[in-house]
């Protein structure tokens, strides 16, 4: 069989769709103006035009496809036919032949509105001036048109040759189909292409389409279920199903989806619902293109909101807009995904030779049950309604045997789901089949990742599976909820197996000797279960995880375990990202509420994997080092209980004793040691490490008549520095120092200020290295830019507010924020013994530090430690503030309702002065 049969649709569809402006009108139309790059462009316009009022008003994602590739063919064959003539005038043909071929998604017949169009010109023996001639003018007709052209001018044996030495281009010969020319010309490809590429290597190429594939899923996130996916080169896009089809064009020589039911290799059902998943992929690529105007392919947050209604869908109750069509999309991408896998499967099973997949014998494991090479069926027809435990425990083969599900026994397991109803759920087997899985030592989350696509997560625990495909629009997690569940037992098990023991040798530690593993792992599939139940979706959960635990008869120490993790998930990142560490009462009263050594360490694992689940990065060093060190603060007050709750005055007068003595051994005055002491506020000796204190020492002796004196300090293992400030302290010192940062665009982690009763102020602040820049230890000219601003702006030579904005204006250009951020701003009393805390939610911006920090000082505060947290574009940021005067809280309620308003006020509306953003 020809391996260009499926072009017949396209030919078909051509000559079927097209309008009265066909190729010969618009020849006519060339041959009249003499302009054809113009008349294409105005052409393409109208067709688009008409094509989007059809979208608009309902047309399936193929009939838009097949229209605009008929389109894009009568203008192809026009222009050949003009350029044709063209070159008869200036000289004789003198019998050279041209064949134009579409190649790529064009060669397909998909092209959506905005595609590129790839084109091969097939010339016969050498290049000669017609092939050169006809070709450049159909070229700059379409350059001019405005299209994206990818093209190439070869002959027979030489896109042969290139073919069966490159990959890539025997992938783009594969969607070949004759446009125009000389026909036979092509023809003689086709026959080569059979003969001479498509037998070839074939091992190498499904080896080289694999890899290709497995490095394409990781770049666009290794997941269907992102909130913003990519439509064509995601998981379970467009691409994965042009993967597939190039395999199987390949090894049975097919051209189409019908093909390939003809010749047996996939059944009707299956291929009615690929085609069908296929459709709705094209229609909304189609809606990106006619809303966008150009090749776009991202199905963001503003894109949702904007498709949703063309479908006719709308989303559930208290669900985000575009939610409706984002749990359509994951669906059919879903059904994309497990077909090109399940078809990949039965064309390489067979390979002989290949790396991948070899004939192996068959396997008969338990009755029914039967494992061939990486795949488990089922040989039984009535193996479910036999005794339904089996849709559970056949997941438990496949995490033993090391295999997945075949096709036809995933189609099983689907027929079969409404076995799993309330009594099931209560049978405790159920249970017992769920914990054999969560305590095996491999494949947890890939057994569950299975088990949730095909259903049988979600009918064991209808908790779960009423997540499934949950979209909560927010700008950092990139997964919908159930996906993101999934993800963090994923992170947990990664951990566990080493996978991060040089990185983070404490959390590897933990997670190897902690004997609840199995219940964290549990608890990490329940965390968000209340999300889509209203606020507090952490007590709500905790509620819906008791009655899965008790229904899934764990005793009451493990449901406790469980619902505990659940209600404080996100308890152990606040305090370590907001909370003074440096602070017993804080960590005391985390260690309370925790209780229990085992706790501890289960919560530890628990936020570690849920972070890390959020979106790649967002666990970096920096939080890391602060979630350990609250974790081993935590340990030390639970293994030691009431013993560490000495005297202050004591504990204070031993640090100081061990400071002055380390002190006068490097030859340090007397008199200035004894200053340093009595003048140092006393938390500074209870917050800094003690090796710290020589530096801090020697850089205040060392200011005298200066305006200031600084430090940078740099830890590339925990991708931060650290830029300390030594000067006279005076009002707005912070705003002003964190204003010269952000105009020299260095993103300020925390911030720790103490001033002697002298009158000198030493400020601490750790900056970011995750900048996308190189390491902040090779910018030694930005660092000493920084000192240069400060001291200008302290002095009094540059205004702190015009810097800023000046830097804003270069720094935001080109910024583009997709969604907006509700601002919060609460004021609390209760978290510090000694400072007001002030937390601080909105969108991050630049200058956005600046402007909180100067509206404190223009409201006579004084900040002691800040805590700056951001995630994509949105920002916590945190200030332990105190009165100006006395160093008291703020506790009048007029003036805390008042210092709210006026934050509101800045942070929102954002007036120009004083806080450029």
């Amino acid at each position: 069989m020809s391996l260009v049969t499926g072009a017949n649709r396209v030919e078909s569809a051509a000559s079927a769709l097209s309008s009265p402006r066909g190729a010969d009108a618009l020849l006519a139309q060339f041959v009249a103006s003499k302009t054809p790059g113009v008349i294409a462009r105005a052409y393409l316009e109208s067709v688009r035009a008409e094509l989007a009022e059809r979208h608009f008003a309902g047309a399936s994602g193929s009939e838009i496809t097949t229209a605009m590739t008929a389109a894009m063919d009568d203008l192809l064959r026009a222009l050949f036919r003009y350029a044709d003539a063209e070159h008869g005038k200036r000289a004789p043909k003198l019998n050279q032949k041209l064949a134009v071929v579409a190649r790529g998604g064009y060669g397909r017949g998909e092209l959506n509105p905005q595609s590129d169009v790839d084109l091969l010109f097939l010339h016969d023996y050498k290049r000669g001036p017609y092939a050169e001639i006809v070709t450049e003018i159909i070229l700059h007709a379409l350059w001019d048109a405005g299209l994206i052209v990818g093209h190439a001018a070869r002959t027979a044996k030489e896109s042969v040759r290139l073919a069966n030495e490159d990959l890539k281009e025997k992938t783009a010969i594969l969607d070949s189909r004759f446009l125009c020319g000389d026909e036979k010309l092509y023809a003689d490809l086709d026959k080569l292409l059979i003969a001479e590429v498509l037998n070839r290597n074939q091992d190498k190429f499904f080896a080289t389409k694999l890899e290709e594939s497995r490095k394409r899923h990781a770049q666009y996130g290794d997941s269907i279920y992102l909130l913003e996916p990519q439509i064509k080169e995601g998981e379970g896009g467009l691409r994965d199903l042009h993967t597939a089809m190039w395999l199987a064009k390949v090894k049975y020589k097919v051209h189409s989806l019908e093909e390939l039911v003809q010749k047996a290799v996939i059944t009707e059902p299956e291929a009615a619902e690929v085609i069908e998943a296929r459709d709705f992929l094209w229609r909304v690529r189609n809606s990106l293109h006619f809303l966008t105007g150009r090749h776009f392919d991202q199905i963001s947050f503003e894109m949702q909101e904007r498709i949703e209604p063309i479908f006719g869908l709308k989303p559930e109750e208290g669900q985000a807009a575009g939610s409706a069509l984002m749990r359509a999309y994951y669906q059919h991408a879903s059904t994309i995904h497990r077909f090109a896998e399940g078809l990949i499967a039965r064309v390489t099973e067979n390979s002989v030779g290949g790396r991948f997949f070899h004939r192996t014998p068959t396997r008969r494991i338990r009755p029914g049950v039967v494992v061939q090479g990486s795949l488990l069926s089922v040989v039984q027809s009535d193996f479910f309604q036999r005794d339904p435990l089996n849709l559970i425990t056949i997941y438990a083969d496949c995490q033993a045997q090391n295999v997945s599900l075949s096709g036809s026994a995933y189609q099983m397991v689907r027929d079969n789901l409404a076995l799993i109803d309330e009594s099931m759920r209560k049978d405790p087997r159920v249970a017992e089949a769920l914990m054999t899985i969560l305590s095996a030592r491999q494949r947890v989350a890939e057994t569950l990742e299975a088990m949730h696509l095909s259903g049988v997560l979600g009918a064991i625990i209808p908790e779960f599976g009423n997540l499934y495909a949950r979209v909560l629009h927010d700008l950092y997690h990139i997964y919908t909820v159930d996906r993101h569940s999934l993800v963090a037992v994923r992170e947990l098990e990664r951990l566990r197996t080493g996978e991060f023991k040089d990185s983070t040798p404490l959390l590897t530690e933990v997670a190897r000797e902690l004997d609840h593993l199995p219940l964290v792992f549990l608890a990490l599939l329940l965390h968000d279960i209340g999300k889509g139940h209203g606020h507090d979706h952490h007590e709500r959960g905790a509620s819906l995880t008791a009655e899965v635990s008790q229904r899934l008869g764990l005793n009451n120490e493990e449901i406790d375990l469980v619902v505990f993790l659940v209600r404080n998930h996100l308890m152990m990142s606040q305090v370590a990202q907001k909370g003074d560490l440096d602070d017993q009462t804080t960590v005391a009263e985390f260690a309370r509420t925790v209780g229990s050594i085992d706790r501890l360490k289960a919560l530890y694992l628990l936020t570690y994997a849920d972070m890390r689940a959020v979106a790649p990065k967002v666990y970096n060093n920096w939080r890391d080092m602060l979630l350990s060190d609250l974790y081993l603060r935590a340990l030390k007050v639970l293994e030691q209980g009431d013993r560490e709750a000495a005297d202050p005055a004591r504990r204070l007068a031993t640090v100081k004793a061990a400071v002055r003595e380390s002190l006068l051994a490097a030859s340090a005055p007397e008199a200035d040691v004894a200053a340093f002491l009595a003048e140092m506020p006393d938390r500074y000796f209870f917050t800094v490490p003690e090796d710290d204190i020589p530096l801090h020492f020697d850089l205040m002796r060392s200011l005298d008549d200066r305006p200031l004196v600084c430090r940078i300090r740099h830890f590339p293992e925990l991708e931060f520095s650290e830029f300390i400030v030594v000067t006279r302290d005076r009002p707005g010192l912070f705003a002003m120092i964190a204003g010269v940062l952000t105009a020299n665009n260095l993103n300020i982690l925390s911030a720790r200020i103490t001033t002697r009763s002298n009158g000198l102020a030493m400020d601490v602040f750790r900056v970011s290295h995750q900048m996308g820049e190189a390491s902040m230890a090779l910018e030694e000219d930005r660092w000493l830019r920084v000192e240069h601003d400060l001291e200008r702006v302290i002095t009094g030579q540059q205004d702190i507010a015009a810097l800023v904005a000046d830097a804003h204006h270069v720094q935001s250009a080109g910024r583009k924020f997709v969604r907006h951020v509700p601002t919060e701003v609460t004021v609390d009393n209760r978290t510090s013994e000694q400072f007001t805390v002030i937390d601080v939610f909105t969108q991050d911006r630049v200058g956005l530090l600046f402007a909180i920090t100067h509206t404190l000082f223009r409201l006579g505060l004084r900040i002691h430690l800040a805590r700056i947290s951001t995630n994509a574009d949105q920002a916590l940021d945190v200030f332990y503030v105190s009165d100006r005067e006395g160093g008291n809280k703020i506790e009048d309620l007029d003036r805390m309702r008042e210092l709210r308003a006026a934050l509101l006020e800045k942070v929102v509306q954002n007036p120009r002065e004083g806080a450029p953003a």
